[in-house]
């Protein structure tokens, strides 16, 4: 016995150490983001996705595919801006499965337009209508499969008026700018209402974006034009406070953030009824 143990203990002392975990180099190469292209990042988002559909029973009773509620916008040409995790997957660098496709359109008669639309093409999904958006759900199923919502901050509308074009597989559509879906983020952490969790994932977003925005060849973040967007959605302050997450994030530090005091309100767009995150 008092030899196994001496051969155990001289195993032991060989194996190098790594009191943090597992080495920094494994860390930074499981960290590490794609330099994708965003038509390539959404179609693997996409691919993701629907596989994930196609393998769950109970979603496949009725198939939402990406490129069918693009092509349900394009042509009753309804503007239009793909956000959520397929908007983003290209800044972030990590495209994953998402449950739904989130569509931002204008207030008023062009959400009206995007909810009928998409509507008559689903026949068969429940619709549900919340202020700020209108989601639609597969019968007995808790959680939407698409949501159609229009700005409810200043920065949501910026989104909008910003949006950059992506063209692939004869498809044309938009998606935020990186200041943008950093700024959406932001607002959405900080939302009063928003799900811990998901604000968890909104944290975990914005820092990767961050990260990912400092690559070799990527886009670097104009932070002029960030600090712009921080101030739409909260005034008196939101600007240095996006700032100062965006430092957090480059320093290798996940964004700690806190609710903005209630002496400055977010601002609302037009038609807005409650703040939310997008």
């Amino acid at each position: 016995m008092p030899t196994l143990r001496r051969k155990q203990a001289l195993i032991d002392a060989s194996r190098p150490t790594y009191r943090s975990g597992y080495p920094v180099e494994w860390e930074e190469m499981k960290a590490r983001c794609r330099p994708l292209a965003h038509s390539v990042a959404i179609r693997e988002c996409a691919y993701l996705s629907e596989e994930y559909r196609h393998r769950w029973r109970a979603q496949a009773k009725i198939m939402v595919k990406l490129d069918d509620v693009l092509q349900v916008l394009r042509k009753k040409k309804i503007p239009f801006v793909l956000t959520g995790a397929y908007g983003i997957s290209g800044w972030l660098g990590r495209p994953r499965s998402t449950h739904d496709v989130d569509i931002l359109v204008r207030s008023g008669r062009n959400h009206a337009r995007a909810v009928k639309a998409l509507s008559e093409h689903y026949p068969g999904l429940e619709v549900r209508r919340f202020p700020g958006l209108t989601a639609f759900c597969v019968p007995g199923e808790a959680e939407s499969v698409i949501d159609v919502s229009f700005p409810n901050r200043l920065d949501n509308q910026a989104t909008l008026a910003t949006a950059i074009w992506v063209e692939e597989r004869g498809q044309r559509y938009r998606i935020p700018t990186l200041e943008a879906a950093l700024a959406n983020k932001h607002g959405a952490m900080v939302a009063l209402g928003r799900d811990a969790g998901k604000r968890g994932q909104d944290a975990v977003d914005f820092y990767t974006m961050v990260k990912h925005s400092l690559d070799e060849g990527r886009q670097p973040i104009d932070l002029d034009k960030l600090a712009d967007l921080g101030e739409l959605g909260w005034s008196g302050g939101g600007g240095a406070e996006i700032l100062r997450l965006v430092e957090e994030a480059k320093a290798g530090h996940m964004p700690t953030f806190s609710y903005p005091p209630k002496s400055y309100p977010p601002k609302k767009a037009n038609g807005a009824k409650k703040n939310g995150g997008a």
